[in-house]
């Protein structure tokens, strides 16, 4: 679209899928090549997305700007973190902080000595992040219990931006 003081462009949309692995171990320097290459790149972007699975631990995450590959190149020095950002079932975030359930039980974690709890990596993850998305609003059983999950949220954590989706429909 374009007439005398607008114009649009549509932009080619770039994404990297690495797979068979966590970026805190197994594919960090693979992370750390691919921003590597973005960066370097002729294209100009604001922004570069990193999300990770469900059940990743944020803090191993962060630390991956830090790491150094062979080359003595580190992730930190070509790009910075700007927000971390979970998003937390509030349909079932009551009952899963409740659980005693084992990762490994539901195979969420490579590593057997792991004997971490659902509930502590919900608690890591809620913890370490400064926007939350309390997601699924809508399938929250009572106003009560949204109430509660929200000043559970904001204890664990009172200085994240706390906001309410549905379908993780958030406005940007």
């Amino acid at each position: 679209i374009s007439n005398s003081s607008v114009s649009v462009r549509q932009r080619q949309e770039h994404m990297v899928e690495l797979s068979n692995g966590c970026i805190c171990c197994t594919l960090r320097e693979d992370l750390l090549d691919e921003v590597a290459k973005i960066a370097s790149s002729d294209e100009n972007f604001d922004y570069l997305l990193i999300e990770s699975t469900g059940v990743s631990e944020p803090m191993p995450v962060v630390e991956t700007f830090t790491f150094e590959d062979s080359s003595g190149l580190r992730l930190g020095d070509i790009a910075s973190i700007d927000t971390l950002v979970t998003v937390v079932d509030g349909s079932r975030f009551l009952s899963e902080l409740d659980s005693l359930e084992s990762l490994q039980s539901r195979n969420w974690h490579a590593d057997p000595e792991d004997q971490r709890t659902i509930s502590h990596l919900l608690c890591d993850q809620v913890e370490f992040a400064n926007v939350i998305i309390l997601n699924k609003c809508d399938l929250i059983k009572t106003a009560n219990e949204k109430a509660t999950v929200k000043k559970l949220i904001r204890k664990m954590n009172p200085n994240a931006k706390l906001i309410e989706a549905k379908f993780s429909s958030v406005e940007l």
